[in-house]
């Protein structure tokens, strides 16, 4: 016999549960001197509890087993590093388990594209010792790090600690080593992009530099090589009260132009392109675009997405349309906006890594209830012409990458939860051609995927991935979720990636686990409305819709609360720590990695000013309201009995501030509640990387097999 979680009247005593407990920050003094990260009585609070936290989870039985296997899986290294296509070369950045810290290597490609044999031209971990500086390069997204067309001169970016501030530096990839005299900020929140040889253009923090209200640079500045940063002339400047400044380059030679993107808030944005000389243009584009704002660029063109219905130019556009608008000074205005694409019902496009461009042609993923298919975009006389290239498979997730601006290839890459990534070589009217494919760290077919749908609580269809053994063990199966729901971020299928641990995951899987991912809203997985309907006072739609999820998984008898544990990561900690709170008897256990988790004080804290248009403004009244209904830390209470939770941070976590996961961790101290802290001194808002941090990960796997897996099953 299963139970039904969403009969009335088991919802109604778990409500009553919560209603008739005390607040925890009732009992409790005040809390803000956990917020400074680096004030002496909260690192002390962290080291104390974080050392109490080792000790007990090292004391679980299966942590010796856990450790052993992640330790092979971290050795046999599933993921192929991204590969990054830049004219005749090709670099990437490889991490595995003997260089936790990465190599940038360095290949040519042949005369079908593919390159040749790798070579390193930065050690990181070597570089750490030569400077004595915990020293991680930020490598995200190198394919506008050089300038093309050589691709010689690179700004890389790097991190003192794994935080957001960094020294960008200049990078010779020919020599294999950093340019002397060339370009340096010192460290700051700062980013950079070539408009030249000899001059970028650069925005940062450092010095009194102005900011926005969430602490990034205000300032954009044309610096020219051997001019002191300080003498650099400012071009733009945004107004305190905005979010953050992007910036990005457009063309070649003497026709390269900068591409500044003002963000309001992460729904509202201003386009500028900016030329050599410093000429400034605002585009003749409405504000409400799609975050980010800018999608993707096209030769002098910029793609952008609306987020809502738009007159442009005289012409309406629906909602989700992509455009591109013409930066060219040359260009007449009225006459710099075509229509690349509008999606029919029921397609969507995702985030920035579903869309990129190789020498004026732009490829691009949509998808239908979870599948993709690539979309092919050409300019033309009468417009852009668009052709499906390629189909995707339900569990499938595709990515698009395009390489320097004047080369003609794309990459494609296309994996599966349990699908090992396959990197393509994608040139039109040709066969893909590999680049790279990760090597196995699971048996293929043990696994299958699934897109299934629930009901939220409004009646809103929900549709969810269900990843499960194609041969599952009788009875209930040990369930592990995870989400997002914000910011139009979707999550998606990933060969043992970040999202789920990475090579970590594995040792979920061995032991017969599941995982389900929904599509919560607030994320991008149905387009812009998709994220508006769960912003500000309406929040509590993406937990409504991750709990139907849940309570369908349970009613149908897939699986029970006990087994069920949730996980998130930043936004996805605050969604794990909301529902570990919120509806303590549905779940069996918590991971609350780098979270957000005081909504009234995340303005004080890392860059949270910036997210005041996604979460609410706790200055007004009616959204403060919402706020404190979910915000976890003000929504701990004694003589409730909670899931065991395991909270995770860096001290160096700059983005979302340690004072959130510190704070939400101590009113669960305080209030009885089973909670293990772990707080690392490196790393920041990645923190949780099983390369990089191995025994923090096989802390977190022992949590998760030691609590929700019988000790009869914990061992394969």
């Amino acid at each position: 016999m299963h139970i039904d979680i969403r009969t009335p009247r088991l919802h109604a005593l778990a409500l009553l549960a919560l209603a008739v407990a005390t607040p925890a920050m009732a009992q409790t003094a005040d809390d803000q001197w956990l917020e400074a990260p680096h004030g002496t009585r909260a690192l002390e609070w962290a080291r104390e509890k974080t050392a109490a936290s080792q000790t007990k989870i090292r004391a679980m039985p299966t942590y010796a087993t856990v450790k052993a296997e992640l330790a092979s899986a971290l050795a046999t290294g599933a993921a192929e590093p991204d590969i990054t296509l830049m004219g005749q070369r090709a670099v990437r950045f490889l991490r595995d388990a003997e260089y936790p810290y990465g190599l940038l290597q360095l290949a040519a490609r042949d005369d079908d594209g593919l390159p040749g044999a790798w070579r390193t031209v930065l050690d990181v971990g070597q570089l750490r010792k030569t400077e004595n500086a915990p020293l991680e390069l930020q490598a995200y997204d190198l394919s506008s790090a050089c300038l093309a067309p050589s691709f010689s001169r690179c700004l890389l970016r790097l991190s003192p600690a794994g935080g957001d501030e960094v020294e960008i530096r200049e990078f010779d990839l020919d020599q294999a080593r950093f340019v002397d005299g060339g370009f340096r900020t010192p460290k700051a929140r700062a980013f950079a992009e070539w408009l030249g040889p000899d001059q970028i253009m650069v925005e940062h923090t450092a010095e009194g530099a102005p900011k926005t209200m969430a602490g990034w640079p205000a300032s954009v500045r044309l610096w020219q090589r051997g001019q002191p940063l300080a003498s650099a002339r400012e071009v733009y400047k945004a107004e305190p009260s905005d979010a953050i400044v992007q910036l990005f380059a457009v063309g070649e030679g003497a026709q390269r132009r900068g591409v500044i993107v003002r963000a309001i808030n992460y729904s509202t944005f201003d386009v500028f392109a900016v030329t050599q000389d410093g000429r400034i243009e605002q585009a003749a584009l409405p504000r409400s675009l799609k975050p980010m704002a800018v999608q993707a660029l096209v030769g002098d063109q910029v793609v952008v997405q609306l987020g809502t219905d738009e007159v442009v130019e005289g012409t309406s556009y629906p909602a989700e349309t992509l455009l591109a608008w013409n930066s060219d000074p040359s260009v007449p205005a009225g006459r710099k906006v075509t229509r690349i694409y509008t999606p029919a019902d029921g397609d969507y496009l995702g985030g920035r890594s579903d869309i990129a461009s190789a020498q004026g042609k732009l490829a691009f993923v949509v998808n239908r209830r979870l599948v993709p298919r690539v979309l092919l975009a050409r300019p033309g006389a009468d417009g852009w012409t668009v052709e499906e290239a390629l189909a995707g498979q339900p569990g499938d997730n595709i990515s698009v990458r395009g390489g320097g601006s004047s080369d003609d290839d794309l990459i494609v890459a296309t994996n599966g939860f349990v699908d090992p990534r396959r990197q393509e070589l994608f040139r039109p009217g040709q066969p893909l051609r590999l680049l790279a494919k990760d090597r196995a760290l699971f048996e293929e077919g043990r696994y299958v995927t699934e897109i299934r749908t629930a009901t939220s609580r409004d009646g809103t269809p929900v549709d969810y991935y269900l990843l499960h053994p194609k041969t599952p063990a009788a009875g209930p199966q040990p369930l592990f979720m995870t989400g997002y729901g914000a910011f139009g971020i979707s999550y998606r299928p990933g060969y043992f990636d970040y999202t789920v641990g990475g090579p970590a995951f594995k040792l979920w899987l061995d032991r017969g686990g599941s995982l389900a991912i929904p599509a919560i809203r607030g994320g991008g997985e149905r387009g812009e409305a998709w994220h508006q309907a769960a912003i500000r006072k309406d929040r509590q739609r993406s937990y409504d819709d991750f709990i139907a999820v849940a309570e369908q998984l349970v009613s149908t008898g897939y699986t029970t609360p006990k087994q069920i544990g949730v996980f998130g990561m930043s936004n996805g900690g605050l969604l794990s720590a909301t529902l570990g709170t919120q509806r303590p008897d549905l779940f069996g256990a918590v991971v609350s990695d780098v979270p957000l988790t005081d909504l009234i004080r995340m303005r004080h804290m890392g860059m949270g000013a910036a997210w005041i248009n996604e979460y609410g403004d706790p200055d007004k009244p009616d959204e403060a309201k919402a706020m404190l209904a979910y915000s976890p830390m003000q929504n701990v209470r004694t003589g409730t009995m909670y899931p065991p939770f395991l909270v995770t941070i860096s001290t160096e976590d700059n983005r979302v501030g340690p004072g959130h996961a510190r704070k939400l961790a101590s009113r669960l101290f305080d209030a009885g509640a089973p909670v293990y802290f772990l707080e690392d001194e490196e790393g920041g808002h990645g923190v949780s990387d099983a390369f990089r941090n191995p025994e923090l990960m096989a802390l977190r796997m022992t949590f998760l097999i030691d609590t929700l897996i019988p000790a009869s099953k914990s061992t394969h």
